[in-house]
């Protein structure tokens, strides 16, 4: 396998607990700083919406600026690089589709015990759901996210058949059918340039498995920091994969420091 040259990296569960943007862990900020450093590009690749994206990015380079080639995979759906205004969506839901499980979800109160994600009506192509604890407290009741997740993802789908429900570490997304982060991924590979296998991908939860196995399966490096065991077992299967001894944030500053190690025996 080649050096890394870009890292695509998650946000939540990965780089931040509890959906917390505000602030960024110093080890953390460290290990982005040094990879930076070594010339390794460190672009985003989360469910969430570009402008967040965008402004957390900025929190963890501080006080660095981006680099060329630098850039945002966003809603799982659409990529765009940093200090450009042209963005590539591949599919997604339509404003139409959005309204219209919206009044499905509200009449068959899919969600009660659950609520829209932060700036849900800012998003472009998708919609989502989050526990009441994750917004009071910062921390996800993962048994309700978990149990909601199994009861709606079957009505929805089958009422919706374009629609494909998926669960990240915090939130349950309902995206585009065959909408997944592989897709943005592939096109930000072929945008700046770079081909797959000297991309490492770091995810922790289902939403990111689409994007470590493109990345995988093509000779690029699969870092898990999650806590499936099923997950796990799936990126081991790749020849380039790693699995850090610790999981969540302190899982991805581990898998920081494996990359540049593993460049410097190239």
């Amino acid at each position: 396998m080649a050096k890394i040259q870009v890292i695509l990296a998650d946000i939540d569960g990965t780089l931040t607990e509890g959906g917390n943007l505000t602030t960024v862990n110093s080890s953390l900020k460290k290990s982005i700083t040094e990879v930076r450093d070594s010339g390794i590009l460190f672009s985003l690749a989360s469910a969430r919406p570009w402008f967040e994206q965008r402004e957390f990015h900025q929190l963890l380079i501080s006080p660095y600026s981006f680099k060329n080639g630098e850039g945002i995979l966003y809603e799982a759906s659409c990529v765009r690089l940093l200090g450009s205004e042209k963005s590539y969506c591949l599919g997604g839901l339509s404003a139409e589709q959005i309204r219209e499980i919206e009044q499905f979800v509200v009449q068959q109160k899919l969600f009660t015990d659950m609520v829209h994600q932060a700036n849900n009506d800012r998003y472009e192509t998708t919609t989502g759901y989050v526990t009441l604890t994750f917004i009071s407290e910062g921390k996800t009741d993962v048994k309700l996210l978990e149990q909601t997740y199994q009861r709606v993802k079957p009505i929805l789908e089958e009422q919706f058949p374009f629609l494909e429900a998926v669960m990240s570490a915090d939130a349950i997304d309902v995206n585009a059918k065959g909408v997944t982060k592989a897709k943005p991924a592939q096109k930000y590979s072929q945008i700046i340039g770079v081909p797959l296998e000297n991309i490492a991908a770091i995810g922790d939860s289902g939403n990111d498995i689409p994007m470590l196995d493109l990345i995988g399966k093509a000779g690029g490096l699969a870092i898990y920091v999650g806590k499936k065991t099923e997950q796990e077992v799936i990126v081991k299967q790749y020849s380039q994969h790693f699995i850090p001894t610790q999981k969540g944030v302190m899982g991805t500053v581990e898998g920081l420091q494996y990359i540049i190690k593993f460049n410097g025996r190239k």
